[in-house]
């Protein structure tokens, strides 16, 4: 049934990473320059928005994430292949984190611009990425309680 409130959860789930792929994800600036950071590459903020630097690997992270989610919705069917799409997409969403967050400002930015000194400020937006993973535990939630629902039916029987 695609009426059920974890379809809701699910859907704004996989809206959200979509959501991301189009804004800036934070800033990061030296005492020279100014660089806007976002899910598929790193730009010099100047008018011309010189390329600095792939970064999509962010971006495949959270097509994938919400691709999957939307794929999760119409598999209502199959209660079981749910839970372990949305396990797998709750370890993807962690991982577009993880990576957002850490691999690529501490890593990959000082090797390949070679950014010393560089400070990496997030927009307070990235945090909507969060709500993404409170969407997934909440339908996983949901859909477990629907299977437990079902089961107890059948041992009514």
């Amino acid at each position: 049934m695609i009426q059920r409130k974890q379809t809701l959860y699910l859907f704004f789930a996989g809206l959200i990473p979509l959501v991301l792929l189009f804004i800036s994800l934070g800033h990061v600036s030296t005492e020279v320059s100014y660089y806007e950071y976002s899910a598929f590459a790193v730009r010099e903020a100047t008018p011309d928005q010189t390329f600095i630097l792939s970064t999509v690997g962010n971006a495949l992270l959270l097509i994938t994430t919400s691709v999957l989610s939307f794929i999760t919705i119409f598999l209502y069917k199959n209660r079981k292949m749910q839970l372990n799409l949305i396990s797998l997409n709750m370890l993807i969403i962690l991982l577009a984190i993880f990576s957002v967050m850490y691999i690529y400002p501490k890593f990959i930015f000082e090797r390949n611009i070679n950014l010393n000194g560089a400070t990496v400020e997030y927009n307070y937006t990235i945090l909507i990425i969060f709500i993404s993973a409170i969407g997934y535990y909440l339908a996983k939630k949901a859909i477990a309680k629907d299977e437990a629902l079902i089961r107890s039916a059948d041992r009514l029987r």
